[in-house]
């Protein structure tokens, strides 16, 4: 992480799950089999925001920004720039 010090990475191999379907057995490996960049940042303890950068079906798409160990500081100044460039994305009417 020293010559690039920001990753950006996807937060899942798959598009969005349709609501609830998470919480279904057959749904279940194949969820958290699309996760397994997130789960590694997690594991391996490097810091990572995700940020919301478009709609895909209804469903909102995200990307994780990921970071060099104890350099949260980083991944959220990074996050911020892209939700500035992006505006606020909201997929669903929230009234």
């Amino acid at each position: 992480m020293t010559e690039y010090p920001i990753v950006l990475g996807p937060v899942s191999t798959n598009l969005p799950f349709a609501v609830g379907a998470d919480l279904e057995k057959e749904s279940l490996a194949e969820f958290m089999t699309s996760l397994r960049l997130t789960t590694a940042m997690n594991l391996i303890g490097f810091p990572a925001a995700v940020v919301p950068v478009g709609v895909a079906g209804g469903l909102p798409l995200g990307v994780q920004i990921i970071g060099a160990r104890y350099r949260e500081d980083m991944c959220l100044d990074a996050a911020e720039a892209v939700e500035q460039a992006l505006g606020r994305i909201t997929p669903i009417d929230p009234v």
